[in-house]
Parts: structure tokens; sequence; C-alpha cells
């Protein structure tokens, strides 16, 4: 679903950081981001190059492959959750080839706020955008994770986002359908009732 044309989010000053072994496959990500409206963004071949940047630099989004020069997607995303600077926060969108249920649950449980598939088209990477801007979904810190809230499912998509599921749920509540139910029906529905065989 395309952004309604009232939506309008401007780049130009989004400190972007996309990482990636493959400089043709980088180019292509850094040429969608100029077309955005990104001026610079920052690419790094390895995860050692860009862990330097992580603590140089304040970032409104990370884009990582998951195949790195020194190390994988996977690996700088779990070091990035939990590395202690403000960028451990910043959204991430795990690029990858293999978008095995294997995979996209690996990424995740790095702690990537989405998993895409490539080659990404630039209308995908838009509404993973748009989607990320009013994600409402909270961050998880516990010892065998720190992230995102994996729970998408019970939350559903941003208000205005149409989610990828059939039956994704929305946050939005809308008016009752049907009269309140009065105390009695409510107490009634929690005491058991025998049944006759």
């Amino acid at each position: 679903m395309p952004p309604r044309s009232q939506e309008r989010i401007n780049l130009s000053t989004a400190e972007v950081l996309i990482i990636g072994a493959d400089a043709d496959g980088v180019e292509i990500l850094v040429q969608m981001f100029a077309g955005f409206g990104v001026h610079t963004p920052r690419r790094y071949a390895s995860g050692a190059e860009a862990m330097t940047v992580v603590g140089e630099r304040d970032l409104n989004l990370v884009v990582v492959d998951s195949a790195l020069t020194d190390t994988d997607g996977y690996d700088f995303i779990k070091w990035l959750r939990r590395c202690g600077s403000p960028n451990a926060w910043v959204p991430v969108i795990l690029v990858t080839g293999h978008t095995t249920p294997s995979e996209i649950f690996r990424g995740r449980d790095a702690g990537a706020s989405f998993v895409v598939r490539k080659p990404v088209p630039p209308l995908v990477m838009m509404q993973r955008i748009f989607w990320l801007l009013n994600d409402p979904r909270s961050f998880v810190t516990s010892p065998g994770y720190c992230g995102p809230d994996r729970r998408v499912r019970s939350v559903g998509p941003p208000v205005g986002m149409k989610g990828r599921r059939h039956d994704d749920l929305s946050v939005e509540v809308g008016e009752a359908k049907t009269p309140n139910l009065e105390q009695d029906e409510i107490d009634a529905l929690f005491q058991p009732k025998a049944v006759a065989r």
C-alpha cells in the first residue's frame, strides 16, 4: 500500500547507515535512498567499520545485509542492540537473499525491526520506513533478547498501514456494534455451568 498523499517525510537530514559485502547491492541501496532524499548515507562492507560509526554518529536507520565481509548481519545486529550506545534503539532493516522461515526468525531474534528479501523494490523499502516511523512497538531487553517487541501479531500494523496478513488486527478501536453487557451477564460468563448429558 503506497503512502497516502498527505503523508510526507523529509529524509534529507536522516543519518542512514548501509552495510553489506556486495558493492553492487550496496550501491543500489544508496541510489534508492538518494531517491528518498537521503543526501549522504554512510556505507560500509564490514561490521568492524560500521561499529566505529555507531559510536561516533547519531543514526536514524540502519540497513544491513545478512552477508558482511568479516561477520554476518545477524551478529552485527545483536552487537548493535547491546552496544550501550543510544544507537542501540535505532530501527534496523535486515536485507537478505534467503527468506526461509528459519532465516526470518533468526533476523527477528537478532533484533531486526524488519527482514526484507533481496532484491528490495523501492516501494517496499519506503513502506517499511513509513511503518517504522509509526511503529507502536516498545523495546524489550532481557538476557536472551534485545530489540523491538516481537509480538507484532497482537499489536497489528500502525494506524493507517495495511498489514501483510489477512488477519492482522488494527490498533484502532471502533465504536461498539452491540450494547454493552450487564454486570450479571459478565459474571455468568465466568461461572461454570453443568452440562446435561
